[in-house]
């Protein structure tokens, strides 16, 4: 209690930022990149934290992160963004069984798998887009693989896919073709 921020290591700095924003029994924590940075074991304990909190005080969590193997064990429902825009939304069970939009594909495909061997990470080519620009297209495709014409033309929004999963994204990922 009597050590200066800079004293603390990164996970009990991120524990004292959890229970700054909890000392108001918020009904909502919004969480931003919680665990960059932290080693994995730090990592564990601060989901587990935040896990056990939330079911304590009913507070809904928000978890903003780019890593979605953090997802897979602590979300119900997935929010992908990109250039600023949602480009998909389903369960999570449903995200990671059957992407819908190229941009989630190739960040699942970017997750390293232990039950895979290989050498080479898998990235997304290309730069994301710049956000002091409208988009009028998709937002993604400069660097989809499914890319056509209708893409460059017309930014898609976010259409019902299944009763519980959207995409924002004009090809069809599962009949291989663009939707009508």
């Amino acid at each position: 209690l009597k050590s200066y921020p800079h004293e603390l290591s990164g996970g009990m700095r991120q524990r004292v930022m959890i229970a700054v924003a909890l000392a108001c029994s918020p009904q909502i924590l919004i969480a931003d990149e919680p665990t960059t940075a932290l080693d994995v074991t730090i990592q564990a304990q601060i989901i587990e934290l935040v896990k056990d909190l939330r079911e304590q005080f009913g507070t809904a969590v928000i978890w903003i992160t780019h890593d979605l193997g953090v997802v897979a064990g602590l979300a119900d429902r997935v929010l992908v963004m990109y250039g600023g825009q949602i480009v998909e939304e389903a369960p999570v069970a449903d995200l990671y069984a059957r992407p819908q939009h190229p941009y989630t594909k190739g960040l699942l495909g970017s997750v390293p798998r232990l039950d895979q061997k290989g050498d080479d990470l898998v990235t997304i080519p290309g730069q994301p887009p710049s956000m002091f620009r409208v988009q009028t297209q998709c937002p993604f495709a400069p660097r989809c693989p499914y890319v056509f014409d209708r893409c460059r033309e017309e930014n898609p929004p976010l259409l019902p896919i299944t009763p519980t999963q959207k995409a924002a994204c004009w090809w069809d990922m599962e009949a291989g073709e663009a939707r009508v």
